[in-house]
């Protein structure tokens, strides 16, 4: 890798949707404890399938975070390590990969969370 601000750009894009996840994490689960409050027998699959939705952006959150700690490091090492180290392309090479993994595969889970809260919210609303 011949630019060590290649990963660095790519930190703010990660930053946005660590905030954007955290904001949709942070409303569902106050809507799972609005529906808990409630305690409808007939809202309880709701309420497990909404659980579960929390679990998805959990490990989607997860998989930022270290998709940001890989690009940090590998801008890191590339930026200061280039007269220290042998195999700097190398290494920065493989971070940056699984920095891009990372951040795929959270993306992945979030079409799928996107996916399945609209069948939910639609679930929803046909039962009230």
């Amino acid at each position: 890798m011949d630019s060590w601000y290649l990963p660095i750009t790519l930190l703010p894009s990660i930053g946005f949707f660590i905030m954007a996840t955290t904001n949709v994490s942070n409303a569902l689960s106050g809507e799972i404890s609005r529906l808990i409050e409630l305690d409808h027998a007939r809202d309880s699959k709701i309420v497990q399938r909404k659980i579960n939705q929390l679990s998805l952006l959990s490990i989607a959150l997860v998989l930022l975070y270290v998709s940001a700690i890989f690009m940090a490091v590998s801008g890191l090492i590339a930026g200061i390590g280039f007269n220290y180290m042998l195999h700097t392309e190398v290494i920065t090479s493989i971070l940056v990969c699984i920095g891009i993994g990372a951040t795929t595969l959270a993306l992945v889970l979030l079409s799928v969370y996107a996916t399945r809260a609209v069948r939910i919210k639609r679930d929803q609303f046909l039962h009230k």
